[in-house]
């Protein structure tokens, strides 16, 4: 039997992912050391241990499908669900703490409020994810929600290049353009492969861009002070 070509779109795409996830946190988490920061909480260790192991994982299903290992990766990918599940409630865990501390954002929200941005990210990363699997058997929907749920929480990296490169203050509309960005490299990659971009990427592009002017919006919200406010009490439990 011929072998089946794999589109190292995703492979690369999953690299570049990574690459930038690990490019943001490089000088506050993976070279720290190399700096005087002082040390981080265990939980915020926690976190990275966790997030940096999915990344691992994420890269590694993308390789075993091009390497047409379809067993190891459906194999793997209970264990990519049970690393998901941890790492939706260390997030949220770490996004409660944060509320916590005072401090001022540019984007002139609170810390309570300022917590939708976390939580409206981990709810992309779920949902996506939770498609995934729900289309675990239809490839070509399969993947395409699997590289959006990364899309999804691209936030807390974007933040910290965009603050380390001195542009702050312009935080609120720099950082929802690092997830357009990739959200048009997967729109010009179907455009360019088939002529015609999927659904998933469409529809679900859509709904990444367009939940970034709508974080900011409900962070206002008078509804939304109570629960901003119920987050920061959980973390001040923690």
């Amino acid at each position: 039997m011929s072998a089946i070509v794999r589109p190292a779109f995703y492979r690369h795409m999953a690299i570049a992912l990574s690459l930038f996830v690990i490019v943001g946190f490089s000088r506050t988490y993976y070279l720290r050391f190399l700096t005087d920061l002082p040390p981080l909480e265990t939980l915020v260790h926690l976190h990275s241990i966790v997030f940096s192991a999915w990344l691992l994982v994420f890269i590694a299903q993308t390789r075993l499908i091009a390497a047409q290992r379809v067993d190891l990766h459906m194999k793997l990918g209970v264990a990519a669900l049970v690393l998901a599940v941890a790492v939706v409630g260390i997030s949220f865990a770490t996004t409660a703490v944060k509320a916590t501390i005072p401090r001022i954002h540019p984007s002139g929200l609170t810390p309570p409020q300022f917590t939708i941005v976390g939580i409206m990210s981990l709810v992309l990363f779920a949902g996506f994810l939770a498609l995934g699997i729900a289309f675990r058997k239809r490839a070509a929907y399969h993947k395409r929600f699997m590289i959006l749920a990364m899309i999804g929480v691209l936030t807390p990296a974007a933040s910290r290049i965009i603050t380390q490169s001195g542009a702050r203050e312009h935080w609120t509309w720099l950082v929802p353009i690092f997830p357009a960005l990739f959200v048009a490299w997967c729109l010009a990659y179907d455009w360019r492969k088939h002529g015609i971009v999927h659904p998933v990427f469409a529809i679900g592009g859509a709904v990444v861009i367009a939940s970034w002017p709508l974080r900011l919006v409900i962070g206002h919200c008078e509804w939304y002070q109570p629960v901003g406010a119920w987050i920061a009490r959980v973390g001040a439990s923690l």
